[in-house]
């Protein structure tokens, strides 16, 4: 985030009143570089107890401007994907890990693709063209689609998919670490006040959260200091739809979503999600109403293998939680 990309020139740290300064003039001049920072490394996801049930295949699509996105999908090895959930990265993620998320949701297809320039991806990120290429993603492999559609962001990649829920049809949205904007995130920081004004890039999702209707799951690292749990509380006020908060001890903004505990918090959240979809009216197809009924048939319990011992149960909030 944005917080950590000035952290690296000494603005988070107290490097002093120089560097401080020079700090400042850097954000002015390499804002795109410093928020869209390409990753270092790939980080995986502990194996859940569903691994080994799905096949995971690389995709390729080209985006404006003649950049092509790597991706990957992940779909059941049996029956067809009960719902799909399209998961965007944040800054300096490789996304690669996303659809081992099957492996704590049985029967779910989980899609992610790099922003350009991460990973495999070409041409070069910028809030303008993470934003197109997320529509030109969701029209590519998503309309029409057969099942719930989930929209997935974390941090950087949560205002991505929370503007894209405001202009599709989705039936819930899923948050992780989000922020209102970038100015906004750095006025929460003392020392990064000043660079608010600098910000070209603003990724601001004020205007759009009231343009999201649909469900929402809200989650937050008690111990994160680069996007502080009041900050996603703010933008979360927003949301026009029934927003559920949950907010993890023990967790941190790198370590947030590859935790056991968010994993099994979001499995319920999608359970919860098939539930509420499976009405006789809405399933069309037998070969997904197969599927679907086999994914709900055992109601999981709360000492459920998914749910590890001292899991966060989190509690449904209006639009206006606190």
């Amino acid at each position: 985030m944005w917080p950590e990309a000035l952290g690296t020139l000494g603005l988070a740290t107290g490097g002093g009143i120089g560097l401080w300064a020079l700090g400042l003039a850097a954000a002015a001049t390499g804002q795109r570089r410093l928020i869209f920072k390409p990753p270092r490394r790939l980080r995986t996801l502990p194996p859940g107890p569903h691994d080994g049930s799905f096949a995971i295949e690389r995709l390729s699509l080209p985006v404006a401007g003649g950049a092509v996105l790597e991706g990957w999908r992940s779909r059941p090895l049996q029956g067809s994907a009960v719902g799909t959930l399209l998961y965007f990265g944040g800054r300096g993620e490789h996304v690669a890990w996303a659809p081992q998320m099957s492996s704590y949701n049985a029967g779910w297809s989980v899609l992610a693709l790099n922003h350009r320039g991460f990973g495999g991806s070409t041409g070069t990120a910028s809030e303008a063209t993470v934003m197109a290429d997320a529509r030109r993603i969701f029209d590519a492999f998503l309309a029409p689609q057969d099942g719930p559609v989930v929209l997935m962001g974390r941090s950087l990649g949560s205002a991505v998919a929370l503007r894209l829920a405001s202009q599709v049809r989705a039936q819930a949205l899923v948050l992780l670490s989000p922020f209102p904007s970038l100015p906004r995130l750095a006025r929460m920081h003392p020392l990064l006040a000043p660079a608010a004004p600098l910000l070209r890039h603003a990724m601001d999702s004020t205007p759009h959260a009231p343009g999201v209707g649909c469900r929402t799951l809200v989650l937050m690292a008690r111990g994160d200091r680069r996007v502080p749990p009041r900050a996603s509380r703010e933008i979360a006020r927003l949301i026009a739809g029934t927003v559920t908060l949950c907010q993890l001890d023990g967790q941190h903004h790198r370590s947030l979503p590859r935790c056991v505990p968010a994993q099994a918090v979001l499995a319920d959240y999608l359970d919860s999600l098939l539930r509420a979809t499976a009405a006789p009216p809405v399933i069309r197809a037998t070969s997904a109403t197969a599927s679907i009924a086999g994914a709900l048939a055992p109601s999981r319990s709360p000492t459920s293998s998914r749910r590890p011992t001292g899991a966060p149960r989190c509690e449904p909030s209006p639009s206006s939680c606190t």
